[in-house]
């Protein structure tokens, strides 16, 4: 099962222009490179990063917390 409710997923969709979290999984799965955010509770540095990023560099912070939406949803 899927986590479509994922505080991140949700700021990402918004940061992202999309109309909700399933428009940006639905348009990310067919893409080499998809939205991703830090993960930590105090960042929400949005880029771009491999389908299966899941400790990217964020330049906002420091730390390697970068993950790609499909990684935070579950499908990655």
């Amino acid at each position: 099962m899927f986590n479509f409710e994922h505080p991140k997923l949700i700021k990402l969709a918004q940061i992202e222009g999309f109309p909700d979290v399933e428009a940006m999984v639905e348009h990310s799965v067919m893409d080499s490179v998809v939205p991703a955010i830090c993960v930590k509770p105090d960042c929400d540095q949005a880029t771009e990063s491999e389908p299966d990023q899941r400790g990217g560099y964020c330049e906002a912070c420091g730390h390697q917390t970068v993950q790609s939406n499909l990684v935070i949803c579950g499908m990655i």
